[in-house]
């Protein structure tokens, strides 16, 4: 069973560069109810815990934020916002980027400016291995690339740089075209709600990693997994059984949703459970015989690589 959604990934001429909404990648957040006494005593004490938490002072762990965003380089130039668009939806806990650090405790209505100097720029640093080689026959047809030139990759919301030509073979710059660049994101908090229980990965550390390599979205990664059947414990598919593990892009959709919320949340060298809910696994469509329809997942991972 093959964890990996086939991906297209296709190169074509673009000639003008700017996200206007750049989407922090996501990851986990667990929450857990622990009941007690008789079903019926459990049963008020949830819809009791629901009701003190329908309506939380401040954005906090674990719910779901709106916020309304402008991005705003050093120089003045407006990069990137949400005017004329839907709010920026997130699940707080899952994303591990500077929204977080944004909206965390403000009261829905507030705002603040939060700056990212190049000591932590939005786009990162560049790196040289995100130059890559790539064959020239996969490059546009019709076209005579030439170093300069700006190309779009189906995987990538930015445009990439071509960076030089050699015989057969092209240098492709996926480093992002602000990377570096130092910025003043300006939020506003619209919405805060509470997460449904269909959207929650449970992630349970069996061995701790380095804690402090963590994947962020585009990253491949190496991981090996057991992934199995919440219902009877049914092993579906396992890499360490086939002596060899999955290599996947982290946050662009490669693998099923709960892997790309829960992994997201793992260190270098950190081996955990995942306990997927079948929303965020395969769904109502299930995958082959193996994984029926509406079947929730657990997954035995470990995260060997990071680049």
């Amino acid at each position: 069973m093959a964890l990996c959604r086939p991906i297209s990934v296709a190169l074509t001429c673009f000639a003008v560069c700017l996200l206007l909404r750049p989407l922090p990648s996501p990851r986990l957040s667990s929450l857990t109810f622990v009941g007690f006494g008789s079903s019926s005593t459990a049963a008020r004490t949830q819809r009791l815990h629901r009701a003190l938490r329908a309506s939380p002072d401040t954005a906090v762990e674990g719910w779901r934020a709106r916020i309304e965003y402008t991005g705003t380089l050093e120089n003045g130039t407006v990069f990137a916002t949400t005017d004329g668009q839907e709010p920026l939806e997130f699940v707080i806990g899952e994303e591990g980027s500077w929204v977080e650090e944004a909206v965390l405790g403000l009261a829905v209505g507030e705002s603040r400016d939060l700056f990212l100097g190049a000591d932590r720029p939005i786009y990162g640093t560049w790196q040289q291995d995100k130059v890559r080689e790539v064959p020239v026959k996969t490059l546009p047809k019709g076209a005579e690339t030439k170093a300069g030139d700006l190309l779009r990759d189906a995987d990538v919301e930015y445009a990439l740089k071509v960076v030089a030509v050699d015989g057969e073979n092209a240098s492709i710059d996926y480093n992002h075209p602000l990377v570096g660049s130092a910025c003043t994101m300006s939020v506003r908090l619209v919405g805060l709600d509470e997460l449904a229980e269909a959207e929650r990965v449970v992630i349970e550390r069996v061995s701790p990693g380095d804690g402090k390599s963590f994947p962020k979205r585009g990253d491949t990664l190496s991981m090996h997994y057991t992934g199995s059947l919440a219902s009877n414990g049914v092993v579906f598919d396992d890499s360490r059984g086939k002596g060899e593990p999955l290599n996947f892009r982290i946050g662009i959709g490669q693998v099923i949703q709960g892997w790309d919320k829960g992994v997201m949340k793992m260190s270098i060298g950190e081996r955990a459970i995942l306990k997927i809910p079948a929303s965020l696994g395969y769904g109502s469509r299930g995958a082959g015989r193996d994984i029926p329809p509406n079947a929730d997942l657990i997954f035995d991972v470990e995260l060997m690589a990071i680049s």
